[in-house]
């Protein structure tokens, strides 16, 4: 990748920005339903509420002592305002310790799920395309609390025009001009955008190394990394890996630090100094030398004022944040909207599958300089056993992808039964395979998962044992505490079971027996196993 588009800055236009967040809203309302006109109203009865709490009360009262109104008057005011805030703290307390909660989980699940759904029939190809793979790991990353974030923000924008409507209303009320108070905080709205965009930008530069970061603390508590991290200096080098990253993080914090410091700094001389003091000198010479507005008047206006300029600055920030939940949200609209290039056609699997076939197939990695395979021909015929023999890297693995259709040819083609097996459906057609890789990976889950690689059916305890017994595993497993129940690892389980190289392999092997097969691939299935495993293997 070029200097040139390692420094491009993403950008969106406004019409994406709206329709980002508004993609945003309808999934959010898919998830959980009504939460947002929930809480978009709570937020708008707290706004009115606060109003008449705050500023139309202060002033009732004040106004009231200084034109000799008697006690019974300003009370009864205040004990219904006193009555409302009791009610309405019982229901934001209800809300926010109570359901939203259980909104928020309910709508982690769904987005969460979406997005684990989409990378299941994404091409392989996409998890060895580093540009893919950040987009991807930033839409897992932010999708749920992104949700919640648009979900606040329209709170949040629905509180400030309230209050903004309130105040202002009253100000304009008291004395127009002291609504040209409010073009100081306008004014600087500016670079709340830019202070926005700075920490955007801060954000995107690092992603990268936060994956590092990531990546070597995994090596430092992952169980299949702790004999090299112990036995050799290779502990040093990610060490140094984690020292880099880190100090990479730390230039990019000094890179955009002092502009979001200064727009800050803008951003609140403005909205605390210059619209407060400048407001309350002309509200205070009103009061006490011209004599136009009354004392409560004058601590209505001062408080409303920093009221209505916080209302202001709020808006900006939150019309801004609108346009940074765009620029997560594309993150997550790219990966939710990529078309695979392996995908799914209506032709059904024959009963009788006949003979795999490849014509002439060559293929090539993207991004590669050569094909790493080339005019390869070979026919799979029914109960034939084929073995594939070859140096390191001549492309056996590669085959065998191809074989499964998790990459396509890039010239030629493979049939099955004289049929492209681009014409297929991609699960029914993958469904007709046995596949056991060399580098299996057990799940934390039970040992009957871990065979079957799908949910327990019933009837499936039969099926277990069969293929226990077919791949020599069925001893080892007789031995564990809860038999075929057993949880492999110790991750979320004290009482797992952690099995050797050679067993986890054994376990790999029964999958191929839980299902009538059409092609069974093994992938190098003995290279764990000791000779006599070797043997009866």
């Amino acid at each position: 990748m070029s200097e040139q588009k390692k420094n491009e800055k993403p950008k969106i236009s406004f019409r994406r920005t709206v329709s980002n967040n508004l993609f945003m809203l309808r999934l959010l309302h898919r998830a959980s339903p009504g939460r947002l006109a929930i809480e978009m109203g709570l937020w708008g009865l707290e706004a009115i509420i606060g109003f008449f709490s705050w500023q139309y009360m202060l002033r009732y009262i004040v106004n009231g002592i200084e034109e000799g109104k008697g006690f019974y008057d300003l009370a009864a005011l205040l004990v219904a305002m006193t009555a409302l805030n009791v009610v309405l703290v019982l229901i934001q307390q209800v809300w926010y310790q109570i359901f939203s909660g259980y909104y928020y989980q309910t709508t982690a699940k769904y987005f969460q799920e979406l997005v684990y759904k989409k990378a299941r029939d994404v091409d392989l190809a996409c998890y060895e395309n580093p540009d893919f793979y950040d987009k991807y790991m930033k839409a897992l990353n932010e999708t749920a609390s992104r949700a919640d974030g648009v979900a606040s923000s329209c709170s949040m924008l629905i509180f400030d025009i309230v209050q903004f409507v309130a105040n202002g209303t009253l100000l304009f009320a008291i004395d127009p001009v002291f609504l040209l108070f409010l073009v100081i905080p306008l004014l600087s709205s500016v670079f709340i955008k830019k202070q926005k965009k700075a920490d955007f930008d801060r954000y995107e530069e690092s992603v990268a190394m936060k994956r590092r970061c990531d990546y070597t603390r995994r090596t430092y508590y992952l169980g299949e990394y702790a004999k090299e991290m112990r036995l050799s200096a290779i502990y040093r080098v990610m060490a140094k890996r984690f020292a880099m990253a880190i100090k990479d993080t730390k230039s990019v914090i000094r890179k955009y630090g002092f502009k979001c410091a200064l727009y800050g700094y803008i951003i609140e001389i403005s909205r605390e100094v210059l619209t407060f003091l400048g407001a309350t000198v002309y509200a205070v010479y009103q009061t006490l030398v011209t004599g136009n507005i009354l004392y409560g008047d004058c601590l209505v206006i001062i408080n409303a004022l920093t009221t209505l300029s916080w209302n202001i600055t709020g808006s900006a920030d939150t019309l801004f944040r609108f346009q940074e939940h765009a620029l997560y949200i594309e993150n997550l609209r790219f990966f939710l909207d990529y078309d695979p290039k392996i995908c799914d056609k209506e032709t059904v699997l024959p009963m009788k599958k006949g003979a795999l076939t490849l014509e002439n197939v060559s293929f090539r990695y993207d991004g590669a300089d050569s094909d790493t395979l080339k005019h390869v021909s070979i026919t799979c015929g029914e109960k034939e056993k084929i073995a594939l023999v070859g140096h390191n890297g001549a492309g056996k693995s590669t085959l065998v992808k191809l074989m499964l259709r998790l990459y396509d040819p890039t010239d030629g083609k493979i049939t099955l039964g004289g049929e492209d097996v681009r014409d297929y459906a991609v699960k029914e057609y993958r469904g007709a395979f046995s596949a056991v890789f060399q580098d299996f990976h057990v799940f934390s889950l039970s040992v009957s998962e871990n065979i079957l690689l799908r949910p327990m059916r019933e009837g499936d305890e039969a099926v277990v044992d069969y293929a226990l017994q077919r791949s020599g595993a069925a001893t080892r497993v007789a031995e564990m505490p809860e038999g075929t129940a057993t949880v492999l690892t110790r991750e979320f389980d004290k009482n797992g079971t952690v099995l050797s190289g050679g067993e986890t392999q054994k376990l790999a092997i029964a999958h191929a027996f839980t299902k009538e097969n059409s092609f069974v691939i093994l992938d190098e299935p003995t290279s764990a196993l000791d000779p006599l495993a070797e043997y009866e293997m």
